[in-house]
């Protein structure tokens, strides 16, 4: 399985488990110049952009490790894009991840906040 499948497979699991959190999906893959955001959906009057990191074994460190410091930073240009092409500017935003390893998902809500520091 190449990496574009692995990555469609682990948003396919990610929106499933969003979706039955009660979070409704607003788009997939945005992007935003050459930034992309995983999955953007809404949890009550929150708008939430998902980073999904998948890793089948320990080979490449745990998928939650993936989202670098640059990665954060990649996700809020593209946060701020989406943003303002829906005029929302007064809307409350949140970045979660949701790290999948082997068949194991892990999501954590609010993972790091506007300036890219993990909360």
């Amino acid at each position: 399985m190449n990496t574009r499948q692995s990555g469609n497979e682990g948003e396919d699991f990610a929106c499933a488990y969003i979706e039955e959190q009660g979070m409704k999906i607003l788009a997939r893959n945005y992007r935003f110049g050459k930034e992309e955001i995983d999955i953007i959906a809404r949890d009550g009057n929150a708008i939430v952009f998902i980073e999904v990191k998948a890793r089948e074994g320990a080979a490449k460190g745990r998928a939650e490790e993936a989202v670098t410091p640059w990665k954060r930073r990649s996700i809020i240009f593209a946060a701020k894009g989406y943003l303002k092409q829906n005029r929302l500017f007064e809307s409350k935003i949140r970045f979660d991840v949701a790290a999948i390893n082997g068949r194991e998902l892990k999501y954590t809500k609010a993972a790091f906040d506007a300036a890219g520091n993990t909360i």
